[in-house]
């Protein structure tokens, strides 16, 4: 004789009690790293203040004089959308390569005429 399913068909499914099961709510920290070494959520960029004109020249210009700009001709331009400012790289013919925003100009690689074998590379591939 089946007494779970008698039960079932007399006692109604709203009175049936539920024992409570306490639980302990797992937290979004751990101690736990990725497989580089790296601890989950080190991905925040570090807040830094806004370029001055200068700065942001400076950094065109070093933009310019990068061994891969040169050597495929691409053109250099400053544009602002929404209040933030962004570096086009663009090909001669108007194709857009690469948008560049402020905070990623402050990590531009220093090349130097001893590493001519340094091309392609234009941000710093740790930023």
């Amino acid at each position: 004789m089946d007494i779970k399913g008698a039960l079932n068909a007399i006692i109604p499914p709203q009175l049936r009690i539920k024992d409570g099961v306490d639980r302990s709510i797992k937290t979004g920290t751990t101690t736990d790293r990725d497989a580089n070494g790296q601890m989950p959520g080190d991905q925040q960029q570090p807040e830094r203040e806004p370029m001055t004109e200068e700065q942001l020249e400076k950094a065109m210009a070093h933009l310019r004089e990068m061994p891969a700009v040169k050597e495929h001709n691409l053109s250099v331009e400053l544009t602002e959308t929404n209040g933030k400012k962004f570096v086009l790289l663009t090909e001669p013919s108007g194709k857009l390569i690469r948008r560049i925003p402020e905070i990623e100009l402050w990590t531009l690689p220093d090349f130097s005429d001893s590493e001519p074998n340094k091309k392609g590379q234009l941000l710093s591939k740790t930023a």
